[in-house]
């Protein structure tokens, strides 16, 4: 009977033993799972330089990945059954803890990647207050759009009037929302209204009362801002795109155009959040009319984008647009609706046709405005297929400017199509007109600088022409040399604006010392790199158009010793 009752006793405790390391085992091989792949996610963000606090939670989750893998391989190597009771309890213990541990780990997790993960719809998902933001609708002389971001999910409304001491309450009728929108319609031109959005943001107070003033329905005077590439994120970048922000609001423009890359990733919430906490200072008064860029584009396949800025597109699918301002007509192209940095034939057509139309109503200054480079010799490739299409397009039609962004610098051209005989397409007919093209990315961003613009190698480039002379297609070849680290522009007031305290404000000067062998062809006058903005004032009869660049606090851009001056003044 003794021995019967020892026997069972040990199969008991068998049991119990094996079915303890079993308990074991599994709770330390899910875990040990678990905390590679919340690892491997995070890890991402690390990697593409989100931010400091998803290398913090990496670095978090690297010491549960090594204890747990530990902790697995010596339960399986030990034999459990020769252990004690109370080195049991010891492993049963620590197995809680962890247990316990990761319980709490997972929620955190969950709302790290709600807040920094990709692909989040900010509409059903945002952890800030943010904004607010003006956007025109169809049209600007009688519509505009008050947008604003919450951190829960709420009914939108506002009080408006055309007093500051008198607004009245809009709710609208949509259902809750992290993303909110309010269109006004029939309104007065040239008149001046007054909101408030009635919560605490990351810019402004919750009893701020906001104005802004609708578009004239005559030619007026005006003043438009436009700024390229911001993609801020804690820090250097975020600092910048605050310095820019400050000296755009200190412009009080009648609107601002972007360039595209407003935001480091479109599918990231943080990444909205990072770039809301600057465009607001001046977006909240004055209309915020942006062109999309590849960065807004990532992530979510510009959904995040088209969410947030109510533009009246011109497809569903891709994200361009147009709209008048008094004498002026401006069009937003989106460089990527056909996928992979291409264009649809659809969206081209448009562009074509849209010149025709704003030309037959009479506007008197047309500009075309999108993100990636058509021409540039910093540290991108140039957009052979904008160039050749776009280029041609815009002689025919004699519009007036081109601005973009995507390479984080200034620089200019005036380039006649057709200089040195050279065509894009055997049927072209050049007028001998030159047009102006800008590449104005210093809204915030790193320059190009930062992505190697003064140490890359020699880099070749082959083209194919038709040359009117031999009445064939011939094959040219260009190369991009890196800019010399010896020339910059000695203005100690505007260093802040350089990359950092270490570099200048480097310049381009063609006559100086030429870093690309197509600068002749393309009519490249001047770079710097700097962060910046670029200014347009025509006046009242539409009749007189100066364009401008300027730092940050307002100054002139005008190069070494003030002898390059970058403004143009136009006259029709």
């Amino acid at each position: 009977m003794e021995n019967s009752s020892m026997e069972d006793t040990t199969t008991t405790t068998s049991s119990i033993i094996s079915n303890r390391r079993m308990i074991v085992i599994v709770c330390s091989f899910i875990t040990c799972l678990s905390a590679i792949s919340m690892f491997g996610y995070l890890l991402y963000y690390v990697i593409d330089r989100r931010t400091y606090i998803s290398l913090l939670a990496g670095l978090l989750v690297v010491c549960f990945v090594v204890f747990f893998a530990f902790l697995t391989q010596a339960i399986l190597s030990l034999k459990i059954k020769k252990l004690g009771s109370i080195q049991l309890k010891k492993i049963e213990k620590i197995t809680m803890v962890f247990g316990i541990l990761l319980v709490i780990l997972f929620p955190i997790g969950g709302y790290a990647l709600n807040a920094f993960g990709n692909e989040t719809n900010i509409a059903e998902s945002y952890s800030w207050n943010d904004g607010p933001w003006l956007t025109f609708g169809e049209d600007p002389k009688t519509e505009m759009s008050i947008s604003w971001l919450t951190k829960f999910a709420r009914k939108t409304a506002i009080e408006f009037g055309t007093s500051h001491d008198n607004l009245v309450a809009i709710e609208s009728t949509n259902p809750k929302s992290h993303l909110h929108h309010i269109m006004l319609t029939n309104l007065q031109p040239n008149t001046v209204y007054y909101y408030s959005i009635g919560i605490a943001t990351s810019t402004y107070p919750a009893n701020e009362v906001f104005s802004f003033r609708t578009a004239p329905d005559t030619n007026e005077s005006f003043k438009a801002i436009i700024v390229g590439d911001m993609q801020p994120s804690p820090g250097a970048t975020l600092q910048a795109g605050n310095l820019v922000a400050k000296g755009i609001a200190a412009e009080y423009p009648d609107f601002v155009i972007q360039l595209g890359d407003l935001a480091y990733d479109g599918g990231a919430p943080i990444s909205w959040h990072y770039t809301a906490q600057n465009f607001p200072q001046y977006a909240a008064y004055t209309p915020f009319q942006v062109a999309i860029g590849n960065h807004d584009y990532g992530g979510d396949g510009a959904r995040n984008f088209r969410n947030v800025f109510p533009y009246p597109y011109a497809s569903e699918i891709g994200q361009y647009y147009s709209f008048d301002y008094a004498s002026a007509h401006f069009i937003m192209i989106d460089n990527f609706d056909a996928g992979d940095y291409t264009m649809t034939n659809e969206q081209k057509l448009w562009v074509e046709q849209d010149i025709i139309d704003a030309q037959t109503r009479g506007q008197n200054w047309i500009f075309i405005n999108f993100h990636h480079t058509m021409f540039t010799t910093g540290t991108s490739s140039q957009n052979w297929a904008v160039q050749s299409w776009l280029a041609p397009l815009v002689d025919k039609y004699d519009v007036d400017g081109i601005f973009f962004g995507h390479d984080h610098h200034f620089e200019h051209w005036n380039f006649t199509y057709g200089n040195q005989n050279l065509l894009y397409n055997e049927t072209d007919m050049p007028s001998g007109n030159s047009t102006h093209y800008w590449c104005t990315g210093g809204g915030g961003a790193n320059l190009e600088v930062d992505y190697g613009v003064l140490e890359h190698d020699i880099w070749t480039d082959t083209r194919s022409f038709f040359n009117t002379t031999s009445s064939s297609y011939q094959e040219i070849e260009f190369h991009r040399y890196p800019w010399n680290a010896s020339r910059f522009v000695n203005s100690p007031e505007h260093q802040i604006y350089a990359q950092s305290v270490n570099h200048g404000l480097y310049y381009h000067i063609p006559s100086l010392e030429s870093y690309s062998t197509d600068n002749d062809l393309y009519g490249y006058t001047y770079g710097e790199q700097t962060r910046h903005y670029m200014k347009i004032e025509i006046n009242a009869d539409g009749t007189i158009c100066t364009i401008s660049a300027h730092y940050p606090n307002g100054d002139l851009m005008t190069g070494p010793d003030g002898h390059y001056p970058q403004i143009w003044i136009f006259s029709k």
